[in-house]
């Protein structure tokens, strides 16, 4: 018989009965078959208690409901909470972000208006101002490439070749057409000198004011390959620079290192570029292939002595690993001026530049300057979770000063990077950079490569 309880005791014990204890009354039919068990239970005074117990036990039982913390932790490691990018008031998106070169943080808003009215007709703008005192102001109207309601990603002035990749394959329709206008001020420029041998020590400052107004269209010829075409006029204001700490240009070096400081910088631009785009997701690849390449003439209007055609490519390979959580991203950079007179040379404001947040970022921006460069990238990508990123990076890249030298020295850099992400995008990115020039950190609101 003692044996009989024990195990009757045991049974109790395991079985989820519903119930409450005390002077409530006998569970619901229907709360104790959700529980497991229904019918009474017929028990001596010793097991009682126990069953009493175990019933009000199962009463209470309700499905668990996370708190708000826990929620909002989840979305963020999901992923799934809202982009805030999207966060807007009447049209106009406020934003933290860069300017240029050496404005470091700027702040100010956007404003996106889609298919105005029921048309495909779109407005686009922005506003920007830094604490350094730089300015950016810009607008465009016309057929603008975008998805949906989603603001346009697309290169509006295209003045680097690594912009164009933000050309998204599953825009709403194939094809854009649009005028822009844009205009900076930006008081602190860097200028250390052209060619491999420029020297830290030279550092000098100037001030760049300029306007660009043009015309683009462009077209999604096949599933994976965009081409466009621009036309317009740039004009540029060259002065003293404002910071105190560093010399002005014409105390460092002679005119002729100098090309360009002394014309009347009025020039009529245009040219062709093309993309073809293999990534899975254009600005968080985790596999495949983009090859970008851009033809540009500037046309010097007080003389051909300044004019000049540029030519560039940019070709990245994505490589998952495994597993699309390791992925190795390589990245090779090519641009050629070419002047359009024996002898002539490019403004030097205008020469391509090696030194920047998206090429030798140990390296301060603008740091090299030359008619000819070459880049080469890689990063071995891990991701942790859906939303943060680690990274190791090397990058490497030489400049000569003109068009028909060989090119210098490769300088080389590298360190690690941290990067918040969406499954779309990499909102916020914070690289960590050694190079022979010393040490540079680069928080910034932009992928990489």
């Amino acid at each position: 018989m003692k044996h009989i309880m024990l195990l009757g005791a045991a049974l109790v014990l395991v079985l989820p009965f519903p119930g409450r204890a005390g002077e409530e009354s006998p569970p619901a039919e229907s709360d104790r078959q959700s529980c497991g068990w229904s019918g009474e239970i017929e028990a001596g005074p010793r097991l009682r208690p126990l069953i009493e117990e175990r019933q009000a036990k199962c009463a209470r039982i309700a499905p668990y409901e996370s708190k708000f913390l826990e929620r909002q932790i989840l979305l963020f490691e999901k992923a799934e909470r809202p982009p805030i990018d999207q966060i807007n008031i009447f049209g106009f998106y406020p934003r933290i972000q860069s300017i240029d070169h050496r404005s470091q943080w700027a702040g100010g808003v956007r404003f996106w208006q889609p298919d105005l009215g029921g048309s495909r007709l779109d407005l686009n703008g922005s506003a920007f101002w830094s604490v350094q005192g730089f300015q950016y102001y810009e607008a465009q109207a016309g057929f603008l490439p975008h998805r949906g309601k989603a603001m346009p990603s697309f290169a509006h002035k295209a003045d680097d070749v690594f912009e164009l990749p933000n050309v998204r394959l599953d825009d709403d329709v194939p094809y854009m057409a649009y005028g822009s206008f844009g205009y900076r001020w930006a008081p602190q420029f860097d200028y250390f000198g052209a060619g491999p041998d420029s020297r830290p020590e030279d550092r000098a400052d100037f001030r760049q004011k300029d306007t660009l107004a043009e015309a683009v269209v462009g077209y999604r010829v096949l599933r994976h390959l965009t081409l466009s075409a621009r036309v317009g006029h740039y004009r540029a204001s060259i002065g003293p620079g404002e910071d105190e700490s560093l010399p002005q240009i014409e105390d460092v070096f002679p005119p002729s290192q100098v090309p360009g400081l002394e014309s009347r910088p009025d020039f009529v631009r245009f040219g062709f570029a093309g993309v073809l785009d293999g990534r899975d997701v254009a600005r968080n690849p985790h596999r495949g292939a983009l090859l970008a390449a851009q033809w540009m003439r500037w046309d010097h209007q007080d003389g051909s002595e300044f004019s000049f055609d540029r030519y560039a490519v940019d070709g990245r390979l994505y490589i998952a690993l495994g597993h699309r959580q390791r992925v190795l991203a390589l990245r090779t950079y090519f641009s050629r001026d070419e002047p359009s007179d024996e002898g002539g040379r490019v403004p030097f404001y205008l020469l391509g530049f090696l030194g920047s947040s998206h090429t030798l970022r140990a390296f301060p921006s603008q740091r090299f300057r030359g008619e000819k460069l070459l880049l080469f990238q890689a990063e071995y990508r891990i991701e942790a979770s859906p939303t943060i990123e680690v990274a190791l990076f090397v990058d490497s890249g030489a400049v000569a000063e003109l068009s028909d030298d060989s090119l210098g020295r490769f300088e080389t850099d590298g360190g690690v990077g941290l990067r918040f992400k969406t499954h779309a995008l990499t909102a916020v990115r914070a690289d960590f950079a050694w190079g022979s020039e010393g040490f540079k950190f680069l928080f910034r609101f932009s992928p990489s490569f």
